[in-house]
C-alpha cells in the first residue's frame, strides 16, 4: 500500500496522502458538502479505512441466541479478519482471532458448532473457549520448558466485546473507547427499540449472506437518506407495501424525524398519526392507549404491557408517536422496523425485523448479513409473520433490498470511469435542526421533510477518522 501516513494512525493530526499526491481530505468538501466518487473505487483509500475504521470500530458479529450453551460458537469476520464467537463456561462471550499464535494458521473452517478447544491443523497447538495456550504435541521433546514460561504470550488475539439487545459487537482496538461512549447518545434510542420487552429479542436460523458488488460506503450512508423511497422503491408503493397515497410523501417514510450524533450514528423515524386516525385513537389518547392500538412492528397489545418494565416514559412516547424505522450505527451495522406486505400468502401486512451487518471485501464488493429478530415472547403466529414478512422484502430474496442493490451495485459500475470518477456526490439538501417540542432524545434532530442533514452527518465522522 503505498500511501504517506503523517502523525499517529487514528489521530485527529494525521493526514492519509494517496500515491498520486491527492489528500484524503481534498476528496471530502466539507464547505460544499460534496463527496468525489474516488472514495468508492480507490484502493488505496480502501486500504485506509480497513486500517483506521474496521480495525478500530465496534463490529456486529452475531446474535447471543445463536450460541446458547458453553462451547457454541460461529465463525464470523470482523472488518477483514477472521474471528470465532464463542460461548465461554461461565455464560460470557469471547471473540477470537481465527489464527494460531504459532504461524498464524486458520484455526477453524466450520461455520459453527460446539467445541471445548481449538486445535491448530497445521501443528496441533490448542487453544481454550477463551483463547488460552493449553498446549502441544511433543511439548516437551520440541521445546522444554519454553512454551509453558511463556504461555502468557501464546494465548489468541481476543477482541473486547460488548452487548445490545443481545446483538454482539467486537473491537479489536483494545484501546478504543468501551461502548457506552461510543453508542453516546444512541444509545437511548436503541435500546427504546431493542430492549423493550422482559426477555428481549433472539433471532430465527442463522443469518442470510450475500455479496454485493458496490463499495460498503453506498449502503451505509443511505441508510439516513429518506429522499430516494419514492424513486427507488416505486414498485413496493404500487404493492400497497409504503402507505396508503402514493403522493403524499409521509406514506413513502419521508416525512417524521431523522436523528444523527457526532459519532456518525443516524435514525430515521415515521409519524404514526396517519396510523392513529385509520385506527380510531385521538389525540387525547394516553400514551399506553396509543402502543396498545397500534404496536411497533414485531410486538403486540399484551407485549406492550412489558415495556414500562425497560423504557423510561420519553422512549415510551418514541415508540408511540415516532418509532424508529431504520437505525444505523459507525461505520456497519443497522436495524430496520417497519411493517409491510408479505406477512401472509394473502398478502396481508406484517413486520419486517432485521439486524445488519456488511463487510468490506474490496472497494467493489462488500458482504451483508441479514438476522430477522423476533421477540421472545412472540405468540407462534407473530413469529411465523415475522418471519416471512422479512424474507420477503430483506434479505437475498426480498424485494425492497432488490431495489437497493439495484443502486448501489448501479453507482459502482458508473464510477468505474476515469470521467465519472471526477465526479462528487451532492448532500447540498439542508433542513437544518428543528428538534419538537418535548422529544427527549439526544443528538441533532430534524423534524420534518426527509433532507440530507443526516446522512452527511454520517460523512462528517467518516472523514473525521479518515483524517480528513
Amino acid at each position: 500500500m503505498n500511501v504517506t501516513l503523517r502523525g499517529r494512525i487514528g489521530s485527529a493530526e494525521a493526514a492519509p496522502q494517496l500515491v498520486d499526491g491527492t489528500f484524503v481530505r481534498d476528496l471530502i468538501d466539507l464547505d460544499a458538502r460534496e463527496v468525489s466518487l474516488r472514495v468508492h473505487h480507490d484502493r488505496e483509500i480502501f486500504d485506509i479505512e480497513m486500517e483506521r475504521i474496521f480495525a478500530k470500530s465496534w463490529l456486529p458479529l452475531a446474535h447471543e441466541s445463536e450460541i446458547p450453551n458453553p462451547g457454541d460458537f460461529v465463525r464470523r469476520n470482523a472488518g477483514q479478519d477472521s474471528c470465532l464467537v464463542v460461548r465461554r463456561e461461565d455464560g460470557s462471550i469471547a471473540v477470537l482471532l481465527n489464527a494460531c499464535s504459532h504461524r498464524g494458521m486458520t484455526l477453524c473452517r466450520e461455520e459453527k458448532g460446539n467445541s471445548q478447544t481449538f486445535k491448530c491443523p497445521y501443528h496441533g497447538w490448542a487453544f481454550g473457549k477463551d483463547g488460552r495456550f493449553l498446549g502441544a504435541p511433543f511439548e516437551k521433546q520440541m521445546y522444554g520448558d519454553e512454551l509453558r514460561r511463556a504461555a502468557d504470550d501464546l494465548h489468541l488475539v481476543v477482541a473486547k466485546t460488548a452487548m445490545l439487545g443481545g446483538m454482539i459487537f467486537a473491537n479489536w482496538d483494545q484501546d478504543a473507547e468501551d461502548f457506552e461512549a461510543y453508542l453516546g447518545d444512541f444509545a437511548w434510542y436503541l435500546r427504546a427499540a431493542l430492549e423493550r420487552t422482559n426477555r428481549g429479542f433472539e433471532v430465527i436460523g442463522p443469518p442470510q449472506r450475500q455479496i454485493m458488488r458496490a463499495n460498503w460506503k453506498l449502503l451505509a450512508e443511505q441508510l439516513a437518506d429518506g429522499y430516494h423511497a419514492r424513486a427507488l422503491h416505486q414498485s413496493a408503493g404500487d404493492m400497497g407495501t409504503l402507505g396508503h397515497d402514493a403522493h403524499d410523501p409521509a406514506s413513502w417514510g419521508m416525512v417524521g424525524i431523522n436523528v444523527s450524533t457526532p459519532g456518525g450514528h443516524t435514525m430515521r423515524c415515521i409519524d404514526t398519526r396517519l396510523a392513529y386516525s385509520f385506527a380510531g385513537i385521538g389525540d387525547t389518547a394516553s400514551v399506553a392507549e396509543r402502543l396498545a392500538a397500534v404496536p411497533p412492528p414485531g410486538a403486540n397489545a399484551d407485549m406492550v404491557k412489558q415495556f414500562s418494565n425497560n423504557l423510561s416514559d420519553g422512549q415510551m412516547r418514541l415508540l408511540a408517536d415516532t418509532p424508529p424505522l431504520v437505525m444505523g450505527l459507525f461505520p456497519g451495522t443497522d436495524f430496520f422496523m417497519l411493517m409491510s406486505v408479505g406477512g401472509s400468502d394473502d398478502g396481508s401486512h406484517g413486520p419486517v425485523m432485521v439486524a445488519r451487518a456488511w463487510t468490506p471485501r474490496s472497494p467493489e464488493l462488500f458482504e451483508m448479513l441479514t438476522w430477522t429478530l423476533v421477540e421472545r415472547d412472540a405468540p407462534p403466529e407473530l413469529r411465523e409473520q415475522t418471519r416471512l414478512t422479512t424474507l420477503r422484502n430483506f434479505g437475498i430474496s426480498g424485494f425492497i433490498e432488490q431495489d437497493d442493490a439495484e443502486a448501489w451495485q448501479g453507482i459502482q459500475k458508473a464510477v468505474q470511469g476515469p470521467v465519472a470518477r471526477r465526479m462528487t456526490a451532492k448532500y447540498q439538501a439542508k433542513l437544518g435542526v428543528t428538534r419538537p417540542e418535548g422529544f427527549e432524545g439526544g443528538g441533532d434532530v430534524y423534524a420534518g421533510f426527509s433532507r440530507d442533514d443526516a446522512q452527511w452527518a454520517w460523512w462528517k465522522r467518516y472523514a473525521q477518522v479518515m483524517g480528513a
